[in-house]
């Protein structure tokens, strides 16, 4: 067809039984191997012979002008002469496109996190919960805009220390990416998590329990454990009187659930809600009165710096005795766990909500599980 290509005859390039082709010509605007592709379908689209028998496709002509098709058409030519591999960028460009974060984080970063990762299990699921809206996108197309939006969401939830781990977690996936060649880079090197210098002031403050205040945290779980023992007596004689199995009844010296020994012993030992999350039997010493145990924080740095993990050796107060004794007697049959989940028998991962209820009902404020921590060291 002889027709010279402007913007006017690709709006007026009617449709016909088979496609056509309107080369670019006649105009001294007009660039060599560049042509308008009319499908039956009525679809239009520019591409660019790149040499002989080699055409690159330039994109939809109801999206671009003809003048952004000809320097697209021209850049195309220029990369060709210079022996650029368009064939290979698609490849790379499909492999980029499938390797998403979500398919990343379920392949070969697990894999790494099991050999690697003491949290692995609570780290990865964190990640993929925190970082939702970006897990179909590929690592490499992840921005700061998306950062933008993850901080919008988190601020007013989290602490801002809290929101510099879980952008950390991320970071560390798509470093590991990197590095494993799954991806050429990332856009996140320089991004940081900036907090207000109201933040700031916030940070620098540590917090531990005033002996008031740990008077009516031990009160409120103490309420609690009756509260927890009398809902069980009250279920079992309902349960009676239609003729259900009874649940075991939860007797006066034995602890109704995990929370009340596991915040008394991160009281007298100082532990990280992980470590006691992670604490096994194996790890529990009465007959020497200690906890010997490799200490996950600075294990995962230890292994980081290509060095063997140590074990730490905790001497144990009278109480803290006694609080494992008791829980010994109640030990889990299959687990291995000190403070097994009650649903799994595997490790626990969550006692936020319980929690805070305590230190609501004990009038507490502005404190987390960590100052438990600050508390045994004061």
């Amino acid at each position: 067809m002889a027709a010279t290509l402007t913007e006017k005859t690709v709006l007026n390039a009617g449709t016909r039984e088979k496609p056509y082709e309107i080369p670019d010509r006649g105009s001294k605007h007009s660039i060599r191997g560049l042509l308008l592709r009319v499908q039956p379908s009525g679809v239009k689209t520019y591409y660019v012979q790149i040499e002989r028998g080699k055409r690159e496709r330039i994109g939809d002509a109801s999206v671009l002008t003809l003048a952004s098709a000809r320097r697209k058409a021209k850049s195309k030519q220029g990369k060709a002469a210079d022996g650029h591999d368009f064939q290979a960028e698609r490849r790379i460009r499909k492999v980029l496109k499938d390797t998403t974060l979500k398919s990343y984080l379920e392949g070969p970063y697990q894999n790494y996190g099991q050999a690697a990762i003491a949290d692995w299990k609570g780290m990865l699921p964190r990640i993929s919960r925190v970082f939702e809206h970006i897990l179909e996108k590929p690592m490499n197309e992840i921005t700061e805009l998306d950062m933008a939006q993850w901080r919008k969401k988190r601020e007013g939830v989290v602490s801002l220390s809290t929101q510099r781990r879980e952008l950390a977690n991320l970071k560390a996936v798509l470093n590991h990416a990197v590095r494993e060649k799954a991806i050429p880079g990332h856009q996140l090197i320089h991004y940081r998590a900036r907090g207000t210098l109201q933040e700031a002031d916030g940070r620098a403050k540590v917090r531990y329990l005033a002996e008031a205040e740990e008077k009516r945290l031990r009160a409120a779980m103490d309420a609690r454990e009756v509260e927890l023992r009398e809902a069980r007596h009250n279920a079992n004689l309902w349960r009676a009187q239609r003729g259900y199995a009874l649940y075991p009844e939860i007797g006066p010296l034995e602890y109704a659930d995990h929370i009340k020994p596991i915040v008394l012993l991160a009281l007298n030992t100082g532990l990280r809600r992980g470590d006691l999350f992670g604490l096994s039997w194996e790890d529990v010493h009465l007959d020497r009165k200690q906890i010997i145990k490799v200490i996950e924080k600075s294990s995962h740095a230890r292994r980081k710096a290509g060095k063997k993990p140590e074990a730490a050796i905790l001497p144990l107060s009278a109480e803290a005795v006694a609080i494992l004794t008791q829980l010994e007697k109640q030990r889990h049959p299959t687990s291995r766990y000190v403070f097994p989940s009650p649903r799994s028998g595997g490790r626990l991962d969550n006692i936020k909500k319980a929690f805070e209820a305590i230190l609501e009902k004990a009038k507490i404020t502005d404190f987390r599980f960590h100052d438990l921590r600050h508390t045994f060291a004061s």
